[in-house]
């Protein structure tokens, strides 16, 4: 254990002391709630498949212009487009919900994003095939959230192609303030009697009592909320397994494990933005792109608790941050390098 502690620096320390606190939170907060913390928890699962996914993504990176990985890539597209063709509705595969389905897209279009800037333009076509497969994939689940988080990463990775970045620090400010902006605005809708006429048209009546459930359990228990897996028992809603959850993280989060968990919840936002950005600038501009897109479409839906969507974020972040090592080089990492 000593020397893999060694084998981290402090940022990597750092990082998993803060998902390590957040699991142990989610047990004690079950505690007072009289209920047995459990390993199939999203509140474990998530952050151990985050976890996993950055430690993967290190070696990832090393074989970005890989056509084997780029093949891996196309793959991954086309079984998220066949999951829509070949199944049936609600539960559309690969991952039994269709949004959780987009979200995973989303994800796949922004690792396709840094196999593009790590590949010379004649081993592009394979990644470039993948990345326009996973935004059919995403169109057709239908998820009109994931078609709108989208076309800012698209937008992303094509200037990152064309004009590469020099600075990286932007990308966390503004997906920073992204972050906030749609957490403000979903957590002054939920519980209140009217809605603004855009709110009312884009959100359904069954999301909106979901949410004001939510915050009716938050309020009643601000600071350690009701406990991991309260909210089903808190709506009436949840004889629908599709509706059993909040369909919003920081509800989600805040009605079950109060605000110290919104906490946890913000700090680990904020740890994946600044581990985006220390990978090269246009690395960073992507992958704070891609965790930006999926953190604000979860604010909207329930995402997190689906290992494959949180283990692909990972997969991002890790490759994007690897990339610093490799800073001193101003060509792609699939050609020869030139030091400056």
């Amino acid at each position: 254990m000593r020397r893999l502690l060694d084998a981290v620096g402090w940022p990597e320390r750092a990082t998993l002391v803060l998902l390590m606190a957040w699991v142990a939170w989610s047990g004690v907060s079950a505690i007072p709630a009289d209920r047995m913390p459990s390993l199939s928890s999203p509140y474990v699962v998530a952050p151990v498949a985050l976890t996993v996914g950055v430690a993967a993504g290190g070696p990832l990176a090393r074989h970005g212009a890989s056509p084997r990985l780029h093949g891996w890539l196309l793959a991954a597209s086309a079984v998220l487009v066949a999951g829509v063709l070949l199944t049936a509705e609600p539960g559309k595969e690969p991952l039994g919900y269709a949004n959780a389905n987009a979200a995973l897209a989303v994800q796949v279009v922004a690792l396709c994003g840094l196999a593009l800037l790590a590949s010379p333009p004649r081993l592009r076509l394979l990644p470039a095939a993948a990345l326009a497969l996973a935004v059919v994939a995403i169109y057709l689940n239908q998820s009109r959230t994931a078609l709108v988080v989208v076309l800012p990463l698209v937008l992303s990775v094509t200037l990152m192609i064309w004009r590469p970045a020099v600075h990286r620090w932007w990308a966390v400010a503004v997906g920073a303030a992204t972050l906030v902006t749609g957490a403000s605005v979903i957590l002054t809708l939920a519980g209140r009697a009217q809605w603004p006429p855009w709110a009312e048209r884009a959100f359904d009546p069954v999301r909106r009592q979901l949410w004001d459930d939510a915050k009716s359990l938050w309020l009643a228990h601000p600071l350690t909320g009701g406990g991991p897996g309260s909210f089903r028992e808190a709506t009436a809603l949840s004889v629908d397994a599709d509706t059993s959850s909040a369909h919003s993280s920081i509800l989600q989060i805040g009605s079950e494990t109060g605000w110290v968990g919104v906490t946890f919840l913000g700090l680990a936002t904020l740890a994946g933005l600044l581990w985006a950005a220390r990978g090269r600038a246009p690395y960073a501009v992507i992958a704070a792109a891609g965790w930006t897109a999926l953190l604000l479409h979860s604010l909207i839906d329930h995402l997190l608790e689906f290992a494959p969507v949180v283990l692909a974020a990972g997969l991002l972040l890790g490759w994007a941050a690897t990339t610093a090592r490799s800073e001193q080089l101003d060509v792609p990492e699939g050609e020869p390098p030139v030091l400056r």
